[in-house]
């Protein structure tokens, strides 16, 4: 079972890293221009957010020309891709992959690439941990068998 923890935090953070690689190259195809503020489509100027299914793929940025946020986007999802894959089984692997879901969401990987990232990290954390943390003991859940530890302590009664 911690194999498959393993696969499934790894296939989860490939996926947040080709999705950021995905939102730069959309970013880098707009050129060097200005965006409008913090929140920015992806897509560019053909795409229009209120009728694309897609809202044109909405990331943020704190860089001001797409281009750079594109090429930080490609370059943060590569990051992403490469530790999830050789690295989220180690022993710290998954912290760093949800740190570096932090640059990707700022330069413009996305909003869910990012996302999908920290759960490929917090599932990541359960990969070195057994399944069965032990044997659970049930004899507190028997009752007792005679009438002396039966009785309450209140009653009043000495048998």
């Amino acid at each position: 079972m911690r194999e498959a923890t393993r696969i499934s935090a790894t296939v989860l953070g490939l996926t947040a890293g080709v999705a950021g690689i995905e939102h730069g190259i959309y970013e880098v195809l707009q050129g060097n221009a200005r965006p409008e503020g913090l929140m920015i489509s992806s897509i560019g100027a053909p795409c229009v957010p209120e009728l694309s299914w897609n809202q044109c793929e909405p990331a943020m940025t704190i860089i001001p020309s797409f281009l750079i946020t594109g090429i930080l986007a490609i370059l943060f999802g590569l990051v992403v891709l490469v530790w999830s894959a050789f690295f989220v089984h180690r022993k710290h692997g998954s912290l760093v992959l949800i740190l570096l879901c932090i640059p990707l969401l700022l330069f413009g990987g996305g909003i869910f690439p990012p996302l999908i990232g920290v759960i490929a990290g917090a599932l990541g954390t359960r990969i070195q941990k057994p399944l069965n943390p032990g044997a659970v003991s049930y004899t507190h859940l028997t009752l007792p068998t005679n009438i002396i530890r039966c009785r309450s302590r209140w009653a009043g009664v000495d048998l």
